[in-house]
């Protein structure tokens, strides 16, 4: 009886000790957001988009902490990303962030955005495969742009948009989402939208649907955008960086081109300007990082 409460005693013990370790893990919040492929939250590719992949494969490597993942719209990510234990680890360094932010080395690039359209309007932008001038696409008061008011694009484009806003050829939604619903061009409520070249081709792929959009870019934005990996300006923040730091090797973010390229498609291009900036970190004309 004795040995058999040692034994009973000593599993307790364990038992104790372990839960008392996980409860004493301090936890990371990992701000997402809805935006596919960059973000994939539900249906068959669920957790397989640029970012949540990334973000996975961070917390797979940092098992000294709870992960929460956090998925919010624009609205609650600006609120969220003041707080002191949360990280994001895939995304572009905003404007006046490095005052209350900490980031990584580059860890990727996002793809040029652009505008999106109706194949159907195709006779009214131009040629498939052909750049457009913003400038003169909001000087035409029979195509309406919408605009989503929380999101930060280049200074060209951040300048025509100040110059526009209040005409009515411009639609701004303050919905606090990061991407317009393709279906508002179905509707006819606005002609062209911002958009990245993916948004069509996954949409059309989940719902095995033929694709009805036509994307162009634009020469207002003509640049690949640094993505880096942040964390709160705190001292918890900073120590979750020292180890992200640590983690980030060029094998993963090769890893991670790979995801890239599953969404987006190889392009030489765009190959070779990751491998030059994000994995050599050589400075890159064509890189802008719109936290500098």
């Amino acid at each position: 009886m004795l040995r058999q409460a040692s034994i009973v005693g000593h599993l307790l013990f364990i038992l104790l000790s372990t839960t008392a370790y996980a409860q004493e893990k301090e936890t990371i919040q990992w701000l997402t957001w809805e935006q596919v492929p960059n973000f994939i939250t539900q249906g068959k590719y669920q957790g397989q988009g640029l970012g949540d992949s990334f973000t996975k494969a961070l917390q797979d490597k940092l098992p000294q902490y709870k992960h929460v993942n956090l998925v919010a719209n624009a609205h609650r990510y600006f609120k969220l990303i003041r707080q002191e234990n949360v990280c994001v680890a895939w995304a572009w360094i905003v404007p006046g962030s490095k005052e209350y932010r900490v980031h990584s080395r580059p860890v990727s690039l996002a793809h040029r955005s652009g505008i999106q359209i109706l194949k159907s309007n195709q006779d009214l932008f131009g040629k498939a495969g052909s750049e457009l001038s913003l400038a003169k696409l909001l000087k035409n008061p029979n195509l309406k742009l919408g605009v989503l008011n929380e999101m930060v694009y280049t200074q060209k484009v951040m300048k025509l948009l100040e110059q526009y806003k209040s005409k009515a050829n411009v639609y701004v939604s303050s919905a606090g989402a990061v991407e317009f619903d393709l279906q508002m061009l179905d509707y006819e409520r606005v002609d062209y939208l911002f958009s990245f070249p993916s948004q069509a081709i996954y949409n059309a792929e989940v719902k095995g649907i033929k694709n009805n959009y036509q994307f162009y870019n634009i020469k207002e934005i003509d640049m690949y955008t640094s993505m880096h990996s942040h964390c709160s300006k705190t001292a918890f923040g900073k120590k979750v960086m020292g180890h992200i730091n640590k983690i980030l090797t060029n094998e993963m973010l090769m890893e991670h081109l790979a995801v890239v390229e599953r969404w987006n498609g190889k392009n030489k291009h765009y190959r070779d300007i990751f491998l030059d900036y994000v994995i050599n970190q050589n400075p890159n004309d064509q890189v802008t990082n719109p936290g500098q």
